[in-house]
């Protein structure tokens, strides 16, 4: 049935063919002739010319063959569609006699019949030679018409493609591969053109004598500068790292080279030197070598602030090369380091003579200079200022926890708990709780901490002071009675690290104690406040009183903190520029004196006892009232200073306080005198004694010799001076001011017992002399501090005198000052010490030797402190101050607070310049 159906298919498909091809466009091809039709197909034929032999056989499109006999026209067999293309080539060349036939006009577009190829047969090849001179090197490869290679060897040679050329043919002789050993470079003359019959073809190559180029590798190199070579005296070439080089100025066979260093490395310097580098070039040279030795780089270290100069301190490097660092100084590993090595320093054995550790600063790196950079320094703490606390910027308000809300109480008689101070802490934090009906005695009545039970260290039917228990966590304080529960306030038990960032704000003129445990005390005087929100976004007088505890721990840690204590009953009226002291046999507190927010001059004295949290007042010191002076030398129980500003105190040890001058009431009334004073007074047995001076204000003073002592020598009244006692009793004062800027720089000495004044070194008046600061380290008899005043002192406990920074004259000028001095009346120090004392001079100690500086900060406080020999407070005045008995922390220590200044970036902030950071400094004992 398949069958049946062929032929009507043939005819439908032809049926629907010949419509289809008659819509395709006309359209003109690039064939030549005449045809059947403009639509196709067409024919594709031509003529041969010049066929004498026999089997030429041409193709069309790579199949359609064609025999041809004689030298007639021609046509294929296969016609070819409209647009179609044709290719006619030589399928087979004739033969007998062997013949080469070439194909013109022989490809196109058939548009018509094609009918003009021409195929052009002829007889004969002509040979193409070739005549090389100059060769001597090696490889060289020519190339005719593209494909025909010919390998030339020896220095003068004719030869001969193995392909001749077909006459009336192109040839076309080129270079395809340049000789080397030594490398040439070879010309074609004559290379191209077309066989003829009877002519010869002979190509000319010439080859000239060829350059070489001079290569070689560096190594050992180790990365410095200015590293060059340089070949036969001027071809220079820049070194950049350790591998293979190459000159770029090629030399010509047979010439000579001779490589050498033209510079040699640096930073590290290197000497490198060159092996196989001269010779002369009969090919490439690439065996010049170079060879740099290896760097090595001693490991250095620094040692500062070690006691003695026979300790037991080893250091290491890379957990060896053990070396010995008995004091203070420079010192260099045995071992050096190659470049680019990495060192790690460590300290092995502890110096044995101290208790406080040492920091190695930049303890490890990278080998790659000499010196290496920076050096480990390895600090173990003396003669460091250490940022303990706050921050480092001025004009910041203080941190304090959130006071939690007005409680609210039991109904009687139940307990009541009013209020906690603190109302967070650390375990063994004592808290002081305020309320009612907590019973006379304790009995069998109990205080929880969040349910673990406390022990009671005070109890009255108002107060309770108990450290927080072991294992207490923050919540609910609870008091029981019999079986009455007080209401419960919230007690937060901070977690640590991160540090605790409890502090006042930034504070001058604040009053401050040392208490016998060691912690330091501060009532602030014109400052900002800690209170959230802020009553005021500018400083006052808001009388907070801070306690720092934790001052035995040398590197610090989470028991190092500030806390608000809030008095069980009151504070005293605000104050700046007041006395302070402990008394050593209660540890009370006491205050004496200052200036009140209305300016008015106080010189009513206050007791603080640390347990109770109680202030109480003592005499009747008032404000701005006369002094009453009584008989010169005699105490009295109606004796009284008058109210001043800006006095100096000190404690002897006898307990016995002296006071000196200030600003404010002499002995004349009915009101404040309003003047400079220069009285000294001693407070002893509760009872004030007019020891010297005079009682009327504005004294012009009498200097007498400089150095001998005198019943008439007396200071000039002056005011904000400061003053130490010696160890031998001794009242000491210095500086001080009278009016603007006019300062002293001078020097007093009282003897408590001769009761007589001795001017001792500085300027006589109130000069405003600039400082003289000779050599750091250094004492001179011509070192003298500048004048300043409100200044921080305190006497070591070789009963030298120490004094820090104020408000005065550097060298050349005035502003804040942030330099430390010592004045020796003991030749006494540490061997270790490098600073050179000497009795009854000044030294320069440490910091700036100018005005108005920034301070060297370095790491905060993590809880961890940082101690640095580089760390230095900003320039400022009127700081609070203390210092710590060996007793208590190990080695005296001194401590300052705030004041008026410099940060660390010298900012303005809002324009008070009022600091709020803690700083210790660990003088040689």
């Amino acid at each position: 049935m398949k069958a049946a159906l062929k032929p009507f298919f043939l005819l439908t498909a032809l049926s629907l063919l010949i419509p289809a091809c008659s819509s395709i466009p006309k359209s003109s091809g690039t064939g030549t002739g005449t045809g059947t039709g403009s639509g196709g197909p067409f024919t594709i034929g031509g003529t041969v010319t010049g066929l004498v032999g026999t089997g030429l056989i041409l193709q069309d499109s790579g199949g359609d063959n064609l025999a041809v006999t004689g030298n007639v026209a021609f046509t294929f067999r296969t016609t070819v569609a409209l647009n179609g293309v044709y290719n006619v080539s030589v399928f087979a060349s004739p033969t007998a006699p062997a013949q080469t036939c070439t194909v013109s006009a022989g490809n196109g577009i058939a548009t018509a019949n094609v009918t003009s190829v021409v195929v052009t047969c002829t007889t004969g090849t002509v040979a193409v030679g070739v005549t090389v001179g100059g060769l001597s090197g090696t490889g060289l490869v020519l190339q005719d018409n593209g494909a025909d290679n010919l390998t030339i060897t020896g220095a003068n040679t004719t030869a001969q493609f193995k392909t001749a050329v077909t006459i009336g043919q192109p040839y076309s002789v080129t270079v395809l591969t340049q000789p080397t050993g030594p490398a040439q470079t070879c010309s074609v003359t004559n290379g191209s053109g077309t066989a003829t019959s009877g002519v010869a073809i002979n190509v000319q190559v010439t080859c000239s004598l060829g350059t070489l180029s001079i290569s070689g590798s560096v190594s050992g190199y180790a990365g410095g500068t200015g590293f060059a070579l340089q070949d036969n005296g001027g071809d220079n070439l820049t070194i950049a790292m350790n591998g293979g080089f190459t000159f770029a100025t090629l030399i010509p066979v047979n010439s000579a080279y001779k490589v050498t260093v033209f510079t040699q490395p640096a930073g590290p310097n290197q000497t490198c030197s060159v092996s196989q580098g001269t010779g002369t070039a009969t090919s490439n040279i690439t065996n010049v070598s170079v060879i740099c030795p290896a760097v090595f780089h001693p490991i250095d270290v620094s040692v500062v602030g070690v006691l003695g100069t026979t300790g037991a301190m080893q250091l290491q490097d890379n957990g060896g090369d053990n070396l010995m660092t008995p004091k203070n100084g420079p010192y260099t590993f045995a071992t050096p380091i190659a470049h680019g090595s990495a060192y790690d320093v460590s300290e092995f054995v502890a110096p044995g003579t101290q208790t406080e550790g040492c920091i190695i600063w930049g303890f490890s790196g990278v080998a790659l200079s000499t010196p290496i950079n920076p050096i480990p320094v390895v600090d173990c703490g003396h003669n460091d200022w250490t940022w303990m606390d706050g921050t480092n910027q001025v004009d910041q308000f203080g941190k304090t926890p959130q006071a939690p809300a007005p409680p609210t109480l039991p109904p009687p008689p139940s307990p009541g708990i009013l209020k906690l101070s603190p109302f967070s802490g650390f375990i063994g934090t004592p808290v002081t709780i305020t309320g009612v009906n907590f019973g006379a005695i304790q009995g069998t009545s109990t205080v929880t901490f969040n349910g673990t039970p406390a022990a009671p260290t005070n109890w009255s039917a108002t107060s309770i002071t108990a450290p927080v228990p072991n294992g207490a966590t923050t919540g609910n304080v609870v008091v029981t009675v019999g079986a009455m529960n007080s209401n419960g306030v919230n007690f937060a038990i901070p977690t640590c690290p991160p540090p605790i960032t409890d502090t006042p704000g930034g504070t001058e003129g604040s009053s401050s104690w040392t208490d016998n445990n060691g912690n330091l005390w501060l009532l602030t005087g014109i400052g900002f406040t800690s209170l959230t929100p802020p009553p005021s976004t500018l400083p006052g007088f808001f009388s907070e009183l801070w306690e720092y505890t934790g001052t035995a721990n040398y590197r610090a840690g989470c028991g190092n903190l500030w806390t608000l204590v809030a008095p069980a009953n009151f504070n005293p009226p605000a104050r700046w520029g007041a006395v302070t002291w402990t008394d050593p046999a209660t540890g009370h507190l006491l205050l004496f004196g200052g200036q009140d927010p209305s300016l008015a001059f106080l010189n009513d004295m206050w007791e603080f006892d640390i347990t109770t949290k109680t202030w109480t007042k003592l005499g009747s010191g008032s404000t701005n009232v006369p002094g009453i002076y009584g008989t010169q030398g005699t105490a009295a129980a109606s004796n009284l200073p008058g109210g001043r500003w800006g006095a100096s105190a000190r404690l002897d040890a006898s307990d016995d306080l002296w006071v000196f001058g200030g600003f404010g009431c002499d002995s004349t009334g009915p009101t404040c005198s309003n003047l400079l004073l220069n009285d000294l007074w001693k407070f002893s047995g509760r009872q004030w004694t007019w020891v010297s001076g005079t009682n009327t204000g504005n004294s012009a003073g009498s200097y007498g010799t400089q150095g001998a002592a005198a019943t008439t020598n007396e200071p000039p009244g002056r005011q904000a001076t400061v003053a130490w006692i010696d160890n031998s009793g001794n009242f000491w004062m210095f500086g001080g001011f009278t009016s603007g800027t006019n300062g002293f720089n001078d020097l007093w000495k009282f003897d408590t017992t001769a009761t007589e004044w001795t001017w001792i070194s500085g300027s006589k008046g109130a000069t405003s002399t600039p400082g003289n600061y000779g050599t750091q380290g250094v004492a001179a008899a011509s070192n003298v501090p500048g004048a300043r005043w409100l200044s921080a002192a305190w006497s070591d406990t070789h009963g030298n005198l120490w004094l820090f920074g104020g408000q005065g004259f550097d060298a050349t000028g005035n502003g804040s000052l942030g330099d430390l001095w010592e004045y020796a009346l003991s030749a006494t120090t540490d061997p270790g010490n490098p600073a050179k004392i000497a009795l009854g001079q000044w030294t320069w100690i440490k910091g700036p030797d100018a005005v108005s500086q920034p301070g060297i900060y370095g790491r905060q406080a993590d809880p961890a402190v940082w101690p640095h020999v580089t760390s230095n407070p900003g320039t400022r005045w009127g700081p609070a101050y203390w210092t710590t008995t060996p007793a208590q922390t190990g080695e005296q220590q001194f401590w300052m607070f705030g004041g008026e200044g410099f940060d660390a970036t010298g900012s303005a902030g809002t324009g008070f310049r009022l600091l709020d950071d803690l700083w210790r400094y660990l003088p040689y004992p």
